[in-house]
């Protein structure tokens, strides 16, 4: 279970909590409930299903009045998150409002890239923290409290150390190489958004090993042959697969060729599609493809983010 969920009867909550609309929204409060979800990620999706911060407040409180004393604690942690990040839940809303379909583009992947380019180089000067985590609402003690949570499962499986270099694909405004920077001997970002980069820098400039690099969002090329130990992307691999079947393939290959043998490859959330079942499916068809082996396979390790983890190798 999450944290801030306890233990009550599925029927019990089925019951209790009354009367929720539009059905995606009762689903998200089931999650919560169980304790599938943390708080931020569950308002994060409310805002996401109802549109904005005040529908959202509307909700819980008639969900709060239907449940009776004592209200479930994430429920209260929910309403208490929503109370102290109002103005960061609106910049939230107004990013998901312009946020791409995530559904796979019949577009040319070129103008799929050009729209998220054009998508994250407004959002990041919305908010920087926001553009890269909608769940962070705006707080960067939320999204730093996620980026542990990465950092400490990259480390449970030994792919940090002072002799390793490391390359994000889609690194944002670098909050991972600035959290990598002390444990790697390179840490490299990979970004199509100008802005986002710009952010990165700044974040970043006191750190003489980590390099941000603009990319066009079609390959890896900036980068040499057998130059990484890790390959790793952060939810940013759902806009590649949004960009069609072949990018996803062209990047699988691009980061067998990059990675040194032993090398690893890890994808935080494959797609948006929201099906593990088809995300599994891909992935160990792509990663057979470009002679990868598979060592973990769409497992969802943290309590604080949902990202589902997928871990390939390069065999030596």
């Amino acid at each position: 279970m999450k944290e801030g969920s306890e233990s009550v009867d599925g029927k019990e909550i089925d019951a209790r909590l009354g009367k929720v609309e539009p059905p995606i929204a009762r689903e998200v409060l089931l999650d919560l409930l169980v304790g599938e979800i943390s708080a931020v990620i569950a308002l994060s999706r409310l805002i996401l299903a109802l549109g904005w911060p005040s529908e959202v407040a509307d909700l819980l409180a008639k969900v709060a009045q239907h449940w009776g004393r004592p209200l479930h604690p994430a429920l209260r942690e929910t309403a208490r998150l929503l109370q102290d990040h109002r103005e960061g839940c609106e910049e939230v809303a107004l990013m998901l409002r312009e946020h791409p379909e995530p559904a796979v583009s019949t577009a040319p992947s070129e103008d799929v890239i050009a729209a998220n380019r054009t998508f994250f180089d407004r959002s990041v000067v919305r908010s920087e923290m926001a553009s890269v985590a909608a769940y962070s609402l705006g707080d960067p003690k939320i999204l730093a409290r996620a980026t542990r949570e990465v950092v400490a499962l990259l480390a449970s499986w030994d792919l940090l150390g002072a002799d390793r270099r490391s390359l994000e694909i889609g690194c944002g405004i670098g909050r991972m190489q600035e959290a990598l920077a002390s444990l790697v001997a390179e840490a490299h970002g990979l970004d199509i958004s100008p802005r986002m980069l710009d952010a990165a820098r700044k974040r970043c400039a006191g750190f003489p090993n980590v390099h941000l690099t603009l990319g066009t969002g079609r390959d890896l090329a900036a980068f040499g042959d057998e130059s990484m130990d890790l390959v790793y992307a952060v939810d940013s691999f759902p806009y590649i697969v949004q960009a069609g079947p072949a990018l996803a393939e062209a990047h699988f290959h691009e980061a067998a060729r990059v990675l040194k043998p032993g090398g690893d490859f890890v994808i935080f959330n494959y797609s948006y599609r929201d099906t593990l079942k088809a995300d599994r499916r891909d992935v160990h068809r792509l990663a057979h493809a470009a002679g990868l082996s598979v060592m973990v396979a769409g497992s969802q390790p943290f309590t604080f983010w949902d990202g589902i983890a997928f871990r390939m190798r390069r065999p030596q």
